[in-house]
Protein backbone atom coordinates (compact mmCIF):
# COMPACT_ATOMS: atom_id res chain seq x y z
CA UNK A 1 0.00 0.00 0.00
CA UNK A 2 1.05 3.90 -0.94
CA UNK A 3 1.72 5.63 1.25
CA UNK A 4 -0.60 8.77 1.89
CA UNK A 5 1.41 12.02 -0.27
CA UNK A 6 2.65 14.92 2.48
CA UNK A 7 4.38 17.07 -0.63
CA UNK A 8 2.20 18.59 -3.41
CA UNK A 9 -0.72 20.60 -4.12
CA UNK A 10 -4.06 18.66 -4.14
CA UNK A 11 -6.67 19.88 -6.05
CA UNK A 12 -10.75 19.70 -6.30
CA UNK A 13 -13.37 20.50 -8.00
CA UNK A 14 -17.00 20.97 -7.14
CA UNK A 15 -20.56 21.71 -8.43
CA UNK A 16 -23.65 22.73 -6.61
CA UNK A 17 -26.80 22.15 -8.47
CA UNK A 18 -28.93 24.11 -5.96
CA UNK A 19 -26.31 27.19 -5.95
CA UNK A 20 -26.12 26.72 -9.70
CA UNK A 21 -21.97 27.22 -9.02
CA UNK A 22 -19.15 25.52 -10.06
CA UNK A 23 -15.93 25.86 -7.80
CA UNK A 24 -12.22 24.59 -8.08
CA UNK A 25 -9.74 24.60 -5.48
CA UNK A 26 -6.02 23.88 -4.42
CA UNK A 27 -3.98 23.30 -1.19
CA UNK A 28 -0.54 22.72 -0.18
CA UNK A 29 -0.12 19.23 1.21
CA UNK A 30 2.47 20.03 3.35
CA UNK A 31 1.03 23.07 4.94
CA UNK A 32 -2.66 22.57 4.57
CA UNK A 33 -2.88 26.07 3.15
CA UNK A 34 -5.33 27.17 0.70
CA UNK A 35 -2.76 28.27 -2.64
CA UNK A 36 -6.42 29.35 -4.36
CA UNK A 37 -10.22 29.24 -4.62
CA UNK A 38 -12.12 30.02 -7.69
CA UNK A 39 -16.16 29.90 -8.71
CA UNK A 40 -16.38 29.93 -12.36
CA UNK A 41 -20.62 29.76 -12.77
CA UNK A 42 -22.58 26.99 -13.93
CA UNK A 43 -20.33 24.50 -15.32
CA UNK A 44 -19.94 20.61 -14.74
CA UNK A 45 -18.25 18.60 -11.56
CA UNK A 46 -15.53 17.41 -14.26
CA UNK A 47 -15.12 21.07 -15.40
CA UNK A 48 -14.47 22.47 -12.10
CA UNK A 49 -11.87 19.50 -11.45
CA UNK A 50 -9.52 19.79 -14.74
CA UNK A 51 -9.57 23.75 -14.27
CA UNK A 52 -8.12 23.04 -10.94
CA UNK A 53 -5.65 21.00 -12.50
CA UNK A 54 -4.68 23.75 -15.00
CA UNK A 55 -4.63 26.46 -12.54
CA UNK A 56 -2.71 24.46 -10.24
CA UNK A 57 -0.28 24.38 -12.99
CA UNK A 58 -0.07 27.71 -13.71
CA UNK A 59 0.31 28.75 -10.23
CA UNK A 60 3.66 25.72 -9.88
CA UNK A 61 4.80 28.00 -13.09
CA UNK A 62 4.12 31.36 -11.26
CA UNK A 63 5.92 29.57 -7.90
CA UNK A 64 8.80 28.06 -9.05
CA UNK A 65 9.99 27.23 -5.47
CA UNK A 66 6.17 24.74 -4.94
CA UNK A 67 6.17 21.29 -5.03
CA UNK A 68 5.87 19.81 -9.00
CA UNK A 69 3.53 17.51 -8.18
CA UNK A 70 -0.38 17.97 -8.51
CA UNK A 71 -3.01 15.36 -6.58
CA UNK A 72 -6.69 15.49 -7.96
CA UNK A 73 -9.28 12.24 -7.44
CA UNK A 74 -10.58 12.75 -10.84
CA UNK A 75 -9.67 10.32 -13.48
CA UNK A 76 -11.68 12.09 -16.05
CA UNK A 77 -10.01 15.65 -15.46
CA UNK A 78 -6.22 13.81 -15.42
CA UNK A 79 -7.21 12.12 -18.42
CA UNK A 80 -8.20 15.48 -19.96
CA UNK A 81 -4.83 17.18 -18.71
CA UNK A 82 -2.70 14.50 -20.10
CA UNK A 83 -4.64 14.80 -23.26
CA UNK A 84 -4.67 18.55 -23.59
CA UNK A 85 -8.02 18.42 -24.52
CA UNK A 86 -11.17 18.16 -22.63
CA UNK A 87 -14.71 15.71 -23.90
CA UNK A 88 -17.18 17.71 -22.47
CA UNK A 89 -19.57 18.97 -24.87
CA UNK A 90 -20.09 22.29 -23.01
CA UNK A 91 -18.86 25.19 -24.48
CA UNK A 92 -17.18 26.87 -21.56
CA UNK A 93 -14.64 29.73 -22.45
CA UNK A 94 -12.69 28.47 -20.11
CA UNK A 95 -12.25 25.16 -20.93
CA UNK A 96 -10.79 26.68 -24.29
CA UNK A 97 -8.48 29.07 -22.87
CA UNK A 98 -6.97 25.98 -20.77
CA UNK A 99 -6.81 23.73 -23.56
CA UNK A 100 -4.62 26.62 -25.61
CA UNK A 101 -2.86 27.44 -22.25
CA UNK A 102 -1.58 23.06 -22.27
CA UNK A 103 -0.57 23.48 -26.17
CA UNK A 104 1.21 26.34 -25.86
CA UNK A 105 3.17 25.62 -22.64
CA UNK A 106 3.77 21.72 -23.02
CA UNK A 107 7.59 22.16 -22.89
CA UNK A 108 7.45 24.45 -19.97
CA UNK A 109 5.16 21.77 -17.76
CA UNK A 110 5.77 18.84 -18.89
CA UNK A 111 7.98 18.15 -15.90
CA UNK A 112 4.98 18.50 -13.50
CA UNK A 113 3.38 15.50 -12.05
CA UNK A 114 -0.45 15.25 -12.48
CA UNK A 115 -1.44 12.01 -10.09
CA UNK A 116 -4.08 10.10 -8.76
CA UNK A 117 -5.17 10.84 -5.34
CA UNK A 118 -6.48 7.87 -4.12
CA UNK A 119 -9.66 8.28 -1.82
CA UNK A 120 -9.91 4.70 -0.88
CA UNK A 121 -6.27 4.82 0.85
CA UNK A 122 -5.99 8.00 1.66
CA UNK A 123 -9.19 9.37 2.90
CA UNK A 124 -10.95 12.76 0.87
CA UNK A 125 -8.44 14.80 -0.92
CA UNK A 126 -7.27 17.63 1.14
CA UNK A 127 -8.84 20.17 -1.18
CA UNK A 128 -12.27 18.58 -1.28
CA UNK A 129 -15.34 20.81 -0.35
CA UNK A 130 -17.05 18.39 1.76
CA UNK A 131 -20.22 18.88 -0.24
CA UNK A 132 -21.14 15.24 -0.35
Amino acid sequence: MKEKPVVGIATDGAHSAKERLTRFRAVDLSSGKELFSKAIGNWTNNIGEFLGIVEAVRYVMEHPESPRTIYSDSITAITWYCNKQTASSRRCPALQKAEIFLKVMEARIKDIEVLHWDNRLWGEIPADFGNK
